[in-house]
This record gives structure tokens, C-alpha cells and sequence, in this order.
């Protein structure tokens, strides 16, 4: 064999070895990193934990599972303290410092609303938590909707109240953009259903004494007092009604009920308040048993429906990615939209600008300290307490 052969083919071989060893040929083993800004701190961070719960749950089952593309899966995360232009500050960070793979959304509509036009611009396809529709409509067509939309979220409440002969609403809305998306929700579904709405107040998010309001409601007489409310005014306003002995036969809140803190705070005040929720432990959904028992062993409480959505989001990101084979981020967004899955929250599936279609939303109860799940009644682990009896 020539001398002058045998140098080349050896040093093809050092070539090569040094290839592999420096990661051009072998399997990238770097973590990916998973980047989000959420609220941990502020009025608005309980249900937003539970949110970042749920993601967490769902990255350290995968990481366990072999994590994704064979690479461990590392969370990037920042406190957005629920401020918008913080938020938009720290997305901003995410992508250009941080350089993170992939993306998450904060918690609340009007956060999403301020970063989805900076992770569009940058080609981040972004699981999206934010219920409201506007922002899915192929404006951002890298945000896909992981929740149920806004407008369906009291249907429940709605349908419940019909069915027991209920004319008349009195609405209260925080002004803040998912309340008020929410609210505008219950006009139309109280229209379908025969009701009217006789009272339609709106009031500012820094509000704390809601006597005021809550008395102008109640003049109005109403079967049903509904609030589109977070955690905080929510229990204000059961709070006022109580102290002014404000009567209705049915009281229904959106967030605010589903939070464990809303009876810790209220004691026998939340009895028989009605809320929404997206999601229940008792669901017969796939996979939901197996999480409800991770949950609570990693957190020691129950999930809520932000845990589980969040979860259900994380768990379908790592599938979408997984299919794809790769982290191009624009065939994570065609598979995206082609997703029709069972996850523990129900059917998660996409219109073609990432609009949800699949999620529904049920109506629970406090009773007797604990939450139950009373609508549909096919779903129900208790029955209803109606009409809302006497303030204790």
C-alpha cells in the first residue's frame, strides 16, 4: 500500500475521531432549555404556581422517560410578578440571553397578549395558556391555545341556572382582559338560554371594598349574582355580600372558587359559591388518576385546573417535538395544529390558527369545605345545593 495512502486514511480517522468527540457527529447531549416568565409572587401568583406545577410535573416525568431528543430537558424561569411590561422585559431575555429552545406562557391574558408579539417575531412556537380568543385568530400563528376559551368557561354556571327556572343575572367584572372576555361570554350564553343580564358592572383590578358595588347588584333583585373575577375579588365579594346580607339563589365565580385558598380565606362564607373549573381530579380522562397521584406526592395538595392544563400542555409539547425529530420551530407549529389527543384535562385539539376546540369547562361547588364537581350531572361527584341558603 502506498505511504502516502496510508497517512491519509489515518488521518481521515483522526478527523473523524475528533468529529465525534467534539459533538459534529454525535447525539447532542446538551440540555435543551425550556424558557418561561410566570407569576410567583402578587395577588395573581396563586393559581399561576399551580400552573408552573403543572409544567414542572410534566418536564421531570419526561427528563425520567429519557427526557427529549435523548437530551435532558432544564427549566429556565423568571417572576413576572403579574406586570405586563415585566413580562415583555424578561420574554425578551429569554430569547436573546438565555437563548432558550423552547418557550412557555405566563399566566393571565394580558400577560400573553404583551409577549405574543415578540415571540412571533422570533419564530417561538409557544404553548399558550391564555383563554381569550383574540390573540388566535392567525395574528401570532406560533401561539397555540392549551386551555378552553374564555367565552365557554361559565357555560356550565348557565346551563345550571337555566335548568332550575333562573331569569336574571347581575354581573360584576374585573377590568382586566380575560374578565372582560369572560363577562361578554355570559351575556351571549344568557341570551341563548332565555335569561337576561339586569346588572353589568365593571370595576378596577386595585379594587378592595366591593360594599358599594355588591349593594347596587343586589337592589336589582337577581336569581344569580356572577363575578368574572380572579382569586382576590372574588372573595371581596362574597365578603360584601355577606356584610350586607345581599341575597341570591345562586352565587358563581370564575377563578376564585377552584382555588383551595378560597375557602381557607373565607370559611363558611364559601359554602354553597359556585365556580368553574376546566378540569376535576375525578374526571375519567386518560392518564388523570396516575397524575392526580404525582401531583399530590410531589406538592402534597390536589391539582387544579391550572396544574392540569399546564400539564397536559407540556406533556403535548414533548410529543409534538418528539414526532417533529427536530427543534425547527416552524414543523413544531405544522404538527402542532395537526394535534388531536386525549389528555388528562380531555381532547386537546387545534383549529389551523391554534384556536382550541377541544376543552370544555364544569361547574363545581363548595360544600361542606370541599370542592365538588355538581355540572353535568354525568360528571358530578355530589349533588347541587340550591337555592343559596341564608347567610350564616
Amino acid at each position: 500500500m502506498p505511504s502516502h495512502f496510508v497517512r491519509l486514511t489515518a488521518a481521515a480517522g483522526v478527523v473523524a475521531a475528533s468529529l465525534l468527540t467534539s459533538g459534529a457527529w454525535a447525539q447532542d447531549k446538551t440540555p435543551i432549555k425550556l424558557g418561561l416568565a410566570i407569576t410567583q409572587t402578587g395577588p395573581y401568583s396563586p393559581p399561576a404556581l399551580f400552573e408552573l406545577h403543572g409544567y414542572e410535573l410534566a418536564v421531570d416525568q419526561i427528563n425520567k422517560a429519557g427526557g427529549l431528543l435523548g437530551r435532558q430537558i432544564e427549566i429556565v424561569k423568571y417572576d413576572d410578578q403579574g406586570n405586563p411590561s415585566t413580562a415583555v422585559q424578561l420574554y425578551q431575555k429569554l430569547l436573546t440571553d438565555d437563548k432558550v429552545d423552547l418557550l412557555l406562557s405566563p399566566y393571565q391574558a394580558d400577560l400573553v397578549a404583551a409577549v405574543a408579539p415578540i415571540v412571533n417575531r422570533a419564530q417561538k412556537v409557544m404553548p399558550s395558556l391564555a383563554a381569550n380568543v383574540e390573540i388566535y385568530n392567525g395574528k401570532y400563528p406560533y401561539l397555540m391555545q392549551s386551555i378552553t376559551q374564555t367565552g365557554r368557561y361559565m357555560e356550565p354556571v348557565i346551563d345550571l341556572a337555566a335548568s332550575k327556572g333562573y331569569k336574571t343575572i347581575a354581573l360584576l367584572v374585573q377590568n382586566t382582559q380575560f374578565p372582560k372576555q369572560l363577562g361578554e361570554g355570559v351575556v351571549a350564553l344568557a341570551k341563548q338560554k332565555g335569561m337576561e343580564v339586569v346588572f353589568n358592572e365593571s370595576y378596577p383590578p386595585t379594587t378592595t371594598d366591593f360594599s358599594a358595588l355588591v349593594l347596587k347588584a343586589g337592589e336589582k333583585k337577581p336569581d344569580v349574582i356572577i363575578g368574572a373575577t380572579y382569586l382576590a375579588d372574588a372573595q371581596g365579594i362574597v365578603r360584601a355580600a355577606k356584610a350586607q346580607n345581599v341575597q341570591a339563589k345562586m352565587f358563581a365565580f370564575s377563578i376564585g372558587p377552584v382555588e383551595p385558598e378560597f375557602y381557607r380565606g373565607l370559611g363558611s362564607a364559601a359554602e354553597q359559591m359556585f365556580g368553574t373549573t376546566l378540569y376535576f381530579k375525578s374526571l375519567k380522562t386518560k392518564g388523570n388518576a396516575d397524575f392526580v397521584a404525582a401531583y399530590k406526592a410531589k406538592y402534597d395538595v390536589d391539582p387544579d385546573y391550572h396544574a392540569a392544563v399546564a400539564y397536559a400542555s407540556m406533556k403535548i409539547f414533548g410529543e409534538v417535538v418528539s414526532k417533529v425529530g427536530s427543534l425547527d420551530q416552524k414543523k413544531i407549529r405544522d404538527e402542532f395544529v395537526k394535534t388531536d389527543e386525549p389528555t388528562v384535562v380531555g381532547q386537546y385539539k387545534l383549529d389551523k390558527n391554534g384556536l382550541q376546540l377541544g376543552y370544555e369547562s364544569y361547574a363545581l361547588q363548595w360544600l361542606k369545605g370541599q370542592q365538588e364537581l355538581v355540572w353535568p350531572k354525568d360528571q358530578a361527584t355530589a349533588d347541587y345545593v340550591l337555592p343559596h341558603s341564608a347567610w350564616q
